[in-house]
């Protein structure tokens, strides 16, 4: 039967003593006592007499399809690199840090129906359409696009005004791709 102690550690505290408990899952025995590899929840399981220390740490290998959430670092002629910080999963919006990017490969002023002009600040909602050493992504889709912008000229935050992005200090139009929701995401319900 294991037996939960509500404490929390960190690397190097004492567990126990290598003449209760044996090292476990993120443990190490070091003279004679047994001693945490991570933070995170201690766990004694008193059947098979070993200390555990439970990171509560997932794993999250992103998937093409993926939706992710994340600020645009690097634009470009060739390619808008995005700071991912988080990715949906199981309907709940969980943090993940990664680079994605965006090739250009639109000419955004021959297709001004659908603009994938995005700017250095932008907060995105992308879908990951390739998986490699950096994530490939797309704002292309009814529901991605940029969630949160400023104005390139005085940097004040942009809003919706007959159907485009309007500074309302500059009196000017920006073009981006924006999502359904800009202005007012629902992250967290998501």
């Amino acid at each position: 039967m294991d037996s939960k102690e509500t404490k929390h550690v960190i690397p190097g505290d004492v567990l126990a003593y290598a003449e209760e408990y044996l090292p476990g899952k993120n443990t190490i025995e070091e003279d004679s006592r047994i001693i945490s590899l991570c933070s995170g929840e201690v766990v004694k399981n008193d059947k098979e007499l070993t200390a555990n220390v439970d990171s509560k740490i997932k794993v999250i290998i992103p998937r093409n399809g993926d939706i992710v959430y994340g600020n645009i670092v690097k634009n470009d002629s060739r390619q808008t690199t995005i700071q991912i910080a988080g990715i949906e999963r199981e309907g709940q919006l969980v943090y993940f840090q990664a680079e994605g990017y965006i090739r250009s490969v639109h000419d955004y002023k021959k297709d001004e129906r659908n603009p994938q002009t995005v700017r250095i600040g932008d907060i995105i909602r992308g879908k990951v359409i390739r998986v490699g050493q950096n994530l490939e992504l797309t704002l292309s889709g009814s529901n991605l696009g940029v969630l949160k912008s400023r104005c390139s000229r005085c940097r004040e935050i942009l809003v919706i005004k007959n159907g485009t992005l309007f500074c309302e200090n500059c009196n000017r139009s920006e073009l981006r791709k924006a999502a359904p929701d800009y202005g007012e995401p629902e992250i967290e319900k998501r």
